[in-house]
């Protein structure tokens, strides 16, 4: 298992224009920017490590949580596929602050041996270049799995 030390020091080598927002001893929150195909985009990236003594994790404990807070997503509920966003983990409150789904965590894809700069940050552009398509085609080109909703909110 990496240490949040670790991935803060990856991040700052590989990601130099993210920004340590805040950390603890098992906790960071990065922001940054990345650009997709046309736009640049302002991400918060959420991480933590697995609490053993919590029956509760928090889902940014079980993987990296990215959102977009700038330019805001866009919902096309018209779209010919994944409306009204594609691939996120849909959140009541205002969904284009949903959480981005960039790989399948059944299939074990991610883990905390990995380090975000390396996997979650690299996804994470690839995700909002298929997205920037996705708004002016309606089409997913990104892949992943589309099965019914389970216990984490994935489609």
């Amino acid at each position: 298992m990496k240490s949040v030390r670790q991935q803060i020091e990856a991040m700052r080598r590989h990601w130099p224009n993210f920004e340590v927002a805040a950390f603890g001893n098992d906790h960071a929150l990065w922001f940054g920017a990345l650009a997709g195909v046309e736009l640049q985009y302002r991400i918060m990236i959420q991480f933590g490590l697995p609490d053993p003594r919590r029956m509760d994790n928090c889902q940014w404990r079980r993987f990296p949580l990215v959102r977009v807070l700038s330019p805001s997503l866009r919902p096309n509920w018209d779209a010919k596929d994944e409306a009204p966003l594609p691939h996120v983990y849909f959140e009541n409150t205002d969904i284009s602050l949903s959480p981005l789904c960039l790989f399948d965590p059944c299939k074990r894809e991610w883990s905390h041996a990995d380090l975000i700069a390396k996997t979650t940050v690299p996804w994470a552009a690839d995700w909002l270049a298929c997205y920037e398509g996705w708004r002016a085609t309606g089409r997913w080109t990104g892949g992943g799995r589309h099965a019914e909703t389970n216990s984490e909110g994935k489609e």
